[in-house]
This record gives structure tokens, sequence and C-alpha cells, in this order.
């Protein structure tokens, strides 16, 4: 702090003690100012002059100063950075700021900073100098005081607050009991998914806890004792009953007990019962109800799903007894069509095909009463051996039919497809219910992709899926280019009664059904979505007498020469698997879990990395943003992306950003060694 003394109230402006610093670089003003200063009451004060800023700093911490004329045109200074500069070195010295020009918003933006008056040098006299200086120092005297009052005042509001000091803390003990009570009934509350409330009848002001927001899918304070605010979130179906319900027992005087769904701000609709209690006064007037809320959802999923079973159960029975009809009806028709050809032997060659024609068409109705009655009863299928290019040509024949003209359909049928083993009928439920869930993601038009290939599932690939295991299957992908699946939506699409689809529009059993008919089938299924880019179901059901494993000689032919390769992935067991298997066909590794760490890799090995493994989509940093920072560090580098969905769109931004190939997720060892044979021995 600078050597300047305050001012103070001892001070007057009379005395011939004031002491004036003037910083001004200009002499010839320097010695106007001096002679402005004779004859007036200032005429004893002491002006100490210096022409540079830094001067003035030095005479500030030398000598105590009770104001300062300063000029915003210096030598080694210019303009407000001037007083900024010395009002930092003496903050409780007042400064009057001289300038030569007449500029309002400069003389506003000065006051603003802290100088306490504005003069501009023409236009100074005997006067408006002596009253600028004056008023100057009492504004600082005034300021001081008032600085002094609020210290002291300060100073008391201390010594208050530790007199409360111990009350408060007496207080805070209470208050932390109370609180260990409220926190045990609240918890108590979460974990039986139980709020409550309490309706001021006559006010018409309602309290809701905050585990009733909770269930209600609401932060704290959201309903914030609006009625109104509650009722909207009732099922439509539901609202009136609740609030005939609510009338009736706030003028009868009975307790509340009713059953109701909500719908949360996420468009769940979860079940709610509600009991309460109604208090009257002496005169049997109702005054308040006090009540819980009991989220049953489970409860009313399990009587769904019981009542789902007798119901399906009952169908089993009369799908019985009809079949059985069916079956008698069928079964002479079937021996009569056999029998004619032998008893009439002379018949012409237009009465045979007819005979035929009754033959297949008996049989064909013979097996649909079977598949019916295999459905409804939900017995487990006949494992018959299957032809899937046979099966796929019947599902696309049908949603060709069914499906809205803007969905475009394109199949990719391979005709070598190997054989598998399943039940014809299970199987078409699962395509078909996969070509349904496309077409409602795409309810503006699109695309729908079914395509198959064969495929060895390797023990590296198995180690990316947890459902898959080693050999050989038939895979068919069902693609669309819809609405996609958002990530936390995507982890619950196969629980039974999860449904993003408006009220009355799914149940909720559809993938549930799909996934339980695919793994008894001892097969698994892989989706890959991405919001607004579409999804993709990869069905993998294991092959029938598929060729033999591409023999490990062909794997030795694509090993590497020693070569680092620096694998990132955000996801630990991709890098633990791909590491291992580029390890033992003798590739060195580097792995990274995000874009940060892959470039400061890169940094200290750009030497000696010959290609990067990247995963496109990461959390943080993802593989679209690292690449042009790789490639800044090594201009040569060979990128491959890695990634669960192979969208057109995700394709277009690899190819303008400069990966120079890709490899799908989840990949076999022998796509991983061909990609990265390509990559070092030919990029």
């Amino acid at each position: 702090m600078v050597g300047n003394r305050h001012p103070t109230l001892e001070l007057t402006v009379g005395q011939a003690a004031i002491q004036i610093l003037l910083v001004e670089d200009n002499l010839a003003e320097a010695r106007l100012l001096q002679e402005v200063l004779k004859g007036t009451i200032l005429s004893r004060c002491q002006l100490v002059h210096t022409q540079r800023l830094s001067d003035a700093i030095e005479q500030l911490h030398a000598q105590e100063f009770d104001i300062v004329l300063l000029d915003l045109s210096l030598p080694d200074s210019q303009g407000l950075a001037s007083l900024d500069t010395l009002i930092e070195q003496g903050p409780y010295l007042p400064v009057v700021v001289l300038t030569n020009n007449n500029d309002d918003a400069l003389a506003l933006e000065a006051v603003r900073r802290g100088a306490q008056d504005y003069l501009v040098k023409r236009e100074i006299n005997q006067l408006s100098l002596v009253r600028s200086l004056r008023y100057a120092i009492e504004r600082k005297q005034a300021a001081e005081v008032l600085r002094e009052a609020n210290q002291l005042l300060e100073q008391r509001v201390k010594e208050r607050t530790a007199e409360l000091a111990t009350s408060n803390e007496q207080l805070r003990q209470e208050i932390e009991q109370r609180q260990r009570i409220q926190e045990r009934l609240e918890l108590a509350q979460r974990v039986s998914q139980i709020g409550t409330f309490e309706w001021y009848i006559q006010l018409n002001q309602v309290i809701w806890s905050a585990e009733l927001e909770a269930l209600y899918g609401v932060a704290k304070g959201d309903f914030d004792g609006r009625y109104d605010d509650w009722l909207e979130t009732i099922h439509p179906e539901d609202c009136d009953r609740v609030e005939q319900a609510l009338q009736d027992a706030a003028d009868h005087g009975q307790g509340l007990n009713i059953e109701f769904r909500i719908l949360r701000p996420d468009q769940e609709i979860r079940w709610i019962a509600a009991k309460s209690s109604v208090f009257s006064d002496e005169t049997g007037q109702s005054l308040r109800m006090l009540g819980v809320h009991i989220d049953i959802t489970d409860k009313k999923q399990l009587e769904a799903q019981f009542l789902r079973a007798q119901r399906l159960e009952s169908i089993g029975t009369l799908a019985s007894g009809i079949a059985h009809d069916l079956n008698n009806i069928l079964t002479p028709i079937l021996a009569a069509a056999k029998l004619l050809p032998l008893k009439l032997s002379n018949l012409d060659a237009q009465s045979q095909k007819l005979l035929n024609i009754l033959d297949v068409s008996a049989q064909r109705g013979a097996d649909l009463v079977e598949q019916i009655l295999s459905f409804a009863r939900g017995v487990e299928g006949k494992h018959k051996p299957l032809q899937l290019p046979t099966l796929l040509s019947e599902v696309e024949r049908m949603i060709r039919q069914t499906l809205p003209k803007s969905i475009q359909i394109q199949t990719k049928i391979a005709p070598d497809l190997w054989a598998i083993s399943g039940d014809a009928t299970q199987l078409h439920q699962v395509f078909m219910n996969l070509c349904v869930n496309a077409r409602d993601a795409m309810s503006d038009g699109g695309t729908l992709q079914i395509t198959t290939e064969n495929l060895h599932v390797d023990r590296a690939y198995a180690q990316m899926h947890l459902d898959a295991e080693v050999g050989a299957y038939g895979v068919v992908t069902i693609a669309d280019t819809g609405l996609g699946i958002a990530p936390d939506v995507l982890s619950r699409i196969f629980d039974p009664f999860f449904t993003t689809k408006a009220i009355g529009k799914g149940t909720g059993l559809g993938l549930s059904a799909v996934l339980g008919i695919v793994k008894s089938h001892s097969g698994f299924i892989d989706v890959q979505s991405e919001p607004g880019q579409g999804s993709a179901f990869r069905i993998f059901l294991p092959a029938r007498d598929a060729i033999a494993d591409p023999p490990e000689d062909s794997l030795t032919l694509l090993a590497g020469k020693g070569e680092l390769i620096l694998v990132v992935d955000d996801e630990t067991s991709v890098c633990d698997v791909t590491q291992a298997t580029l390890e033992t066909y003798n590739y060195q590794v580097l792995t990274a879990h995000d874009g940060l760490e892959a470039i400061t890799l890169l940094a200290q090995h750009k030497h000696d990395v010959c290609c990067v493994l990247m995963d496109i989509m990461m959390p943080s940093m993802d593989g679209l943003a690292t690449i042009p920072l790789l490639q800044r560090l090594s201009p040569d580098l060979w990128v491959i992306a890695m990634s669960g969905l192979n969208s057109a769109e995700t394709a277009e931004q690899r190819r303008k950003l400069g990966f120079q190939g890709f490899l799908a997720k989840p990949f076999t060892t022998q796509e991983l060694l061909q990609v990265l044979h390509q990559g070092c021995h030919q990029g």
C-alpha cells in the first residue's frame, strides 16, 4: 500500500497544508494551473508536479497527498488506464481528471471508474478549479466516513452473530435430529413407492410430499400446491372418474380408495392406488383429507400377464376344438384325394390336375391348422431343417402387400445360405414383427432392407457379444431408415411391457417375444441404432452342415510382422479382446479409451505406430473429432474406423474425414486381420 494518508474530517479545505499531486507532462499547462491556484483560498497549498505516471507513483510512495490532478495523456500511459493504475495504488485518494477533450462519454466513464471529477483544461478557472478540488476532497471524506461506519456495523454484526451462535447450534442439533427422523420416513416411502398428500378442502390447497412427486416423475416442488397441475398428469380416460371420486369423498366425509393411471413426463404410463381419510369438524363438515399414493404398476402388469395367460389358455382350448373338427373335415378330403386316382384310372389330364390341386390344398390346410394350434397354445415348436431364402421370400411377399408405398423394400438374400434348424411359424413371426416395427419407425416413408449372410463367429467375436457362442450362423439383418432408438431406451427394448408407442398402439410384448423365440433357437440378436439414423436388427441363427471354419493357415498368412497398432475404444472389453487377438498374430498394441488419450499416445510414438483402429462413437472426444488431430500429427497415418452402425451417413462422414478403412463391430479375427493387412502392408 502506498504512503498517502486517508482524508479525515479534521482536514478542511481552508487549511494551507493541503497536498496536491499534479501529474501533467506539459510544463506550460502545469505552470498555468499553478497560476490559477494563486490568489485563491488554496494559494498556500503545496503542489508537487510530475510529468510521468511512474514518477507520480513514486511520489505516492514517498509522501502523503490529499488529492491528485491527473492528465490522461502521459508519455508512459494513455487514457483511462492511467486512472485505473493510480486508483489501484491509492484507493482512498481523490482524483480529478484533466483532459483537452470535452467528451461527455469519457467523463462519465472516468467517474464510473472512480474519478471524483472531470475538468477540461481550456475551461479551467479559479472558481471551477477550487470548487472541483473542494468537492472532490469532501466526497472522498464522506466515502471514508461511510466506509468506517460500515466497518463498525460489520463488527457489531459479527458480535451479534457470535451471540447467536450458541442458540443456532442448539437449534441445528434439534433440526438434525428431526431430519434424521424425516429421512428414515422418506426412505421407507421411497422403498415402498409411497407418497403422501394433504388437502385442505375449504381452502382448496394441497400439500404434496417429494416422494409423491417422484412417483409422478416430476421434480420436487413442481406441483407446488397446484391441484390443476396434478390433474393434468392423470390419464385422460381416468381423469373425470378421479375428480368425481375426490368430490364424493369430500362431500360425504368418507375416505378415498381408488386406482387410476398417470402419464409421466416421458409418456410412461404408471398405475397409482390412492387411499385417504377425511377429517371433519364437530358439525360434520369435511376440513382436511390426508392420504397416500402407492405405485402399483408392477402389480397391474402381473395381473395383466396372468389374464393374458388365461386368455391364451382359453384360446388354446378353443383352437384345440376347432383344430379337431377341421382335421376331421380335412382327413377324408386328403384320403379321397389320394384314392381317387387309384379308383379312376382313365382320368384325363385336366381331372388329374384338379385332384392334385385338391390334395395340395388340403395338405396346406392341415399344416395351417397345426401351426395355429402350436401358436395359440404357446408350445415349443417343432424344429426342422429350414432354408432361410424360402422363408424370407414368403416374408417379402407379405410385406410388399401390406406396407405403404412410401416405404421402399430392398432385399439381398444370398442363394448359398447355410440351412438352419427351426420352427418356420415362429421365425416367420420374428421377421414379420421386426418389419412391422420398422414400418412404424418410418411414418413419413423410408427404406426397409432385408439382407442375409453366412458368418463364422470366432472366439474374438463371441467375447464382444455376451449371448454369442463360437460357431457357424446364418445371419438375417432387417434395417430401416427411420427415427432410430435413443441410447437410454435401447437397453430396454426387449423388456416385457416396455413400449415407446402411443397409448393403444403397442403392448410392449413384440420384441420380448422375438428375443424369446431367437433364444429358443440357440441364437442371439445384435441391435445397432442411432437417433435420426435408423435401426438395424441382426438375427443370428445356428447353421446346420456349414462349411468348416477358415483354416488356421489362412489366418497365419495375415499375421503381422511386429507392427505397432493403436486401438482406441471407450469399451474396455473391446480393447482387451482386440489387443489379445493382435498380439496372438504378431502385432504390438497400444490402447486408448478416448480421443485425448489417443492423441497423447500418438505424439509419443508417431514414428512407430503403423495403423490406428478407432471407434467412431465415444462419449468423450469421439473418432470423428479426433482424426483431424491425429492426421495433423502424422499426415500419412492409416486410420481404420470401427462402429456398430454402418449407415450411409456414417460412411460419408468417414470418407470426408479421411478414414481409409472400416470395421463393423462385432468383428471376427479374419475380418480384423484382413483390414490391418491392407492398412499396414498396402497403405
